[in-house]
């Protein structure tokens, strides 16, 4: 079981630097191996809405909820 840090998953969303490294983790591992935090859920929320992304937080949301 893996517990995502909000950092890994803004890494991502933002196409920041590592955000490939991340791409490559999260496609060899498990969808069911994966967990979030109530914490990360609300920072990524947080930050996005404040870099004015709020569309990368709905698609973000939608994609963890297909998930499930």
């Amino acid at each position: 079981m893996y517990l995502i840090d909000p950092n890994i998953w803004l890494e991502l969303l933002l196409e920041q630097e590592k955000a490939e490294e991340v791409r490559q983790f999260l496609e060899t591992v498990e969808t069911d191996e994966i967990s979030m935090a109530e914490f990360t859920l609300y920072s990524i929320g947080l930050i996005t809405t404040r870099l004015r992304k709020e569309t990368i937080f709905r698609e973000f949301i939608s994609d963890i909820l297909e998930g499930s």
